[in-house]
């Protein structure tokens, strides 16, 4: 069962990809495809927390990197070493640290456009890789914004898997926003630039990166008049980014709370009607239990059906990256509890989240694993649409 074998750790993974809470308990390393180089004493942070904390492993971790004959396997490494740390305050920053890290490293090397994808990890790591991979590429931004959308998506198309892929797209949300001083609007016009496919998960690298902006993170430029309340800020997004815009806000505005009861949902998003509400919904249950499975039985409780589907929408499927296969399989035979068109529903936003994270390898061994008939099929068709905009993901 996910909760016996996952329970602490998996709380972690969401935390480090969104950059969550400052301590955590200790979660499980995730394999990797080679010997990490030996990333160094650490020891010096130990027990160090908060701004101090963020500062000491900013600093340690820039040597590493610098230090290495080879950046990649320093950056397992490191990313092994936050999965040991007990206090687990790494992992839940490791994110957001190898942002600015990666940046630095990427700018005193003189890193081009042309060697950016040879120095991303090939790796589906949420949280210490994908942040490194989200400083390179934002290093990479004056270049980005010379070569033109089609340069853009062609490299993120490069990328070997789905999940990296999105990764990439991502990564040029953050940089758009430091192109535009961490202006949204502008930012957003250049994600629009990539296309209908890429716009959406483009954007959802600008909310993450005006949040940055907000708590000053990453050598961001801190708004004049900064908006802080997640129906203000979303309430004033085009449509078609409404429901990024929600993704982002409670992981970033609510640290430290967690959605686990109906009630909860309608404290967070009472009084919102449509999209808007549906994708405060989504939000919030990305701060629902941290295990996947309890996500889709919080979500089983709500009254409204499009409630319910917007729950479904935030289910934190990426938290299995690192776990076995069987227990995506397990997950999404869970949608049996929904019934009728819920049930289809959930049957296919699983089978596209975990297509994405399983890089298309459900539909061979999960989905035939489901009931003949309408869930074999609403799981299928789920993965053969992960190419499209994910919306919602992180």
């Amino acid at each position: 069962m996910i909760s016996r074998l996952a329970g602490l750790a998996l709380l972690l993974l969401v935390l480090a990809a969104c950059g969550g809470a400052d301590q955590q308990p200790r979660a499980s390393a995730p394999a990797t495809t080679s010997t990490p180089e030996a990333t160094g004493d650490l020891a010096s942070c130990a027990g160090m927390v908060g701004d101090e904390g963020r500062g000491c492993y900013s600093a340690e971790l820039a040597k590493i990197v610098d230090d290495a004959k080879d950046p990649l396997a320093a950056v397992e490494g490191i990313t092994a070493a936050a999965y040991a740390d007990q206090s687990g305050f790494l992992l839940a920053n490791c994110h957001g640290i190898m942002h600015t890290v990666a940046r630095e490293y990427a700018l005193r090397t003189h890193l081009t456009l042309a060697k950016l994808m040879d120095n991303l990890p090939a790796t589906n790591d949420p949280g210490c890789s994908a942040g490194y991979a989200h400083g390179l590429v934002t290093a990479v931004a004056p270049e980005i914004e010379k070569a033109g959308p089609k340069v853009a998506n062609q490299l993120c198309a490069e990328a070997e898997t789905r999940y990296q892929r999105y990764s990439c797209t991502h990564g040029f949300g953050h940089a758009f926003m430091r192109l535009n001083s961490d202006q949204i609007q502008p930012s957003l016009q250049m994600c629009r630039q990539l296309g209908s496919g890429a716009a959406p998960d483009c954007s959802q690298g600008v909310y993450h990166d005006y949040w940055f902006s907000v708590n000053g993170i990453d050598a961001t430029k801190r708004p004049e008049n900064p908006v802080t309340e997640p129906r203000e800020l979303c309430g004033a997004q085009p449509a078609e980014f409404v429901r990024p815009c929600w993704y982002r806000a409670f992981v970033e505005t609510q640290q430290g709370r967690r959605v686990g009861a109906p009630e909860d949902f309608e404290d967070l998003c009472g009084g919102l009607e449509g999209l808007q509400r549906q994708a405060c919904v989504t939000g919030a249950s990305v701060i629902g239990p941290p295990d996947p499975r309890n996500q889709l039985t919080l979500c089983s409780g709500l009254s409204s059906a499009t409630d319910v589907v917007a729950c479904i929408r935030g289910t934190k499927v990426q938290n299995l990256l690192q776990y076995p296969d069987d227990m995506k399989v397990d997950l999404i035979k869970d949608c049996r509890q929904f019934k009728g068109s819920l049930a289809a529903t959930c049957y296919r936003w699983l089978g596209k989240t975990l297509g994405v994270v399983s890089d298309g390898k459900l539909l061979d061994y999960g989905c035939p694993k489901l009931p003949k008939g309408a869930p074999r099929k609403a799981c299928a068709a789920g993965v053969k649409s992960m190419d499209g905009p994910l919306v919602t993901f992180s």
